[in-house]
Formats: structure tokens, sequence, C-alpha cells
């Protein structure tokens, strides 16, 4: 078995930090899960690594696309895949470290080879089925089997993963998921044995940092660097992201309040964050830990290393 490592936990709590130290000192490379900082030119909405970082450890997935590029959960799966193989071909460690579950589900279990998806869509389907912290799974089951009665008999109704994919591909594609046939990824898929750790941080303290970060942002250019882009790439999808968005309504506003800007901003990725909260509860796979645990997760991945490298002895 191949070992994969994945760093998640909501927006602003730490991810890259902690992957960066522990690429380091487990030899590994990063992957990034994200839909907005595979495109170039957006940097400070989107919280790139800094240029030092990517030095010290190699980023995939990175600045490889222009704007006005399409970029699916389809087009996720194909290229990470390439480079977790590529990764462990070189004798490292890949670490997929973001907030995009939706893209890390379809990278371990495989997907649909129509499934280009658009993340505003599943996040969409989500919002819908969302209240509070509650999923109405009970709904979302029902709605499924008004429109494709096989796939719902197929899914069980707390199942909310396979649900939220299968109306997702009922609303973006209008075709019934059972019609859709699945296929792999890719040989290697099978062999990918993955660990999870998501970072569990108080919800003042996550607050504080979303604040913090969108201070940050908004202090540091996000105005200036998205009337550029609007100028520049004006339908581009990634300034429908969270902190984009704002500064795009913010602008066309008129207005020069800034600490309205930030409000708006922090909200929404208040927002962002208990989605992402709700997604990584749900996955019994995960691993929870706080910020400052690498001592545990790097001796839990090393004792892992050594039983399988026992077994294929």
């Amino acid at each position: 078995m191949k070992l994969c490592l994945a760093i998640l936990g909501p927006t602003a709590s730490g991810k890259s930090e902690l992957a960066l130290e522990l690429a380091q000192a487990l030899g590994g490379e990063i992957i990034c899960l994200d839909s907005v900082t595979v495109y170039r030119h957006f940097e400070i909405g989107a919280a790139k690594p800094a240029p030092e970082d990517r030095k010290r450890v190699p980023h995939h997935l990175l600045d490889i696309l222009d704007p006005q590029e399409e970029f699916s959960a389809f087009d996720f799966v194909k290229r990470a895949d390439a480079a977790l193989s590529d990764i462990h071909a070189r004798g490292k460690l890949p670490i997929v470290v973001g907030g995009t579950y939706f893209y890390l589900r379809a990278l371990q279990n495989g997907m649909y080879p129509s499934d280009k998806v658009p993340p505003e869509i599943v996040e969409q389907v989500e919002s819908s089925y969302l209240d509070g912290e509650h999923w109405l799974t009970e709904k979302m089951h029902a709605d499924l089997k008004a429109v494709d009665p096989r796939a719902a008999e197929k899914i069980h109704a707390n199942d909310r993963y396979r649900l939220v994919r299968a109306l997702s591909l009922w609303k973006h594609l209008g075709t019934a998921p059972s019609k859709l046939q699945p296929e792999p990824i890719s040989e290697a898929q099978t062999e990918r044995l993955w660990v999870k750790y998501a970072l569990a941080l108080p919800r003042h303290r996550l607050v504080d940092r979303v604040a913090a970060r969108t201070h940050k942002m908004v202090d540091g250019g996000l105005l200036e660097e998205t009337r550029g882009l609007l100028k520049r790439f004006p339908r581009a999808r990634a300034l429908t992201s969270v902190g984009y968005a704002e500064a795009v309504t913010h602008l066309a506003s008129g207005s020069s309040d800034k600490k309205a800007l930030c409000n708006a901003i922090i909200e929404k990725t208040r927002q962002l964050a208990k989605r992402q909260i709700t997604w990584i509860r749900s996955d019994p796979e995960i691993r929870f830990v706080a910020p400052g645990d690498t001592a545990r997760m790097r001796l839990e991945f090393n004792n892992l290393k050594y039983v399988l490298n026992e077994e294929a002895g």
C-alpha cells in the first residue's frame, strides 16, 4: 500500500502551516485541495502559500491555470491522481491540503467520467439541504427519489455524501445518476491508503482567525487585486468565491466603507467554515487533532509506515 496524508479543517484554521511542518518532517510534497488556488493571478483573496513556503516544500496544483479556464472536480481528480503517482514514484509522501472536501472524496472513491460538476453547484445543493448544522437527509432522499427512483433505492437515506453527489449530478447534467456508469480513476487508486487529520479549534478561536485573516487581506490590497482581475478577467469563475465576491460587490457599490466589506467577508467565511465542519464530522475516517499536536501525527504516521513495511517484507 502507498500512504497518502490529508490535512483538513475549516478555512483559516491553520492547515497550511501544519502541512508545511509535516512535509518537512516526513519528506512530503503538498497537493493543494482548492478550487481557487489553481488559478494564476488570484493571490491575496486565495490566501496562497507565501513564496518562501513554496521554496521550502514543493506544491502541486498551484497556479496551473489561467483565470478564464474551466476547472471541475473531474479535472482536479485527474491532475491530483497524476501528482500522487509522481510523488510516490520519487519516494516522497503526498500531502493533500485544503478545504474542498468534495474533491478529496472523489479522489479517494472514484467518480463518473462525466462528473464535471462545478463546486458552486455542489455548494448550492448543500446549502439548500442544510438547516443550521443539521442536514435534511430525508428531504434529500425524497427529492432524489422523485427524479431518480433507481438511484434513491441504492442510497441510504442517511448517506449524505452520496445524496449530495447524486443531486449535484442531476442538477448539473439533467441526467438520472443511475444511468451513468462510474469508472475507477486509475489502477493506482486501489493501492493507496489514506490517513486523514482535521484541525479542531474552539469556535471563538476560529472566528478570531477568520477575522484576522480577513483584515490582513483587505489591508494587503484585496480591493486593488480584485479591481485588476475584473479588468483583465471579468468572467473568471474564481471571482464568485468567498472574499472576491464581496470585494466585487463592494467595488460595484462605490462604497469606501472597508469595515462593512470586512464584516461581509467574515460572515460569508464563517458560513463556509460551518459547512466544512459539517462535512468533516460526517467522515468517520478523519482523526481530529489540535493545531500543535504534530508530534502525535508524526508518531502515528511513522508507526503505520513501519507496520506496512513489515507486512510487505
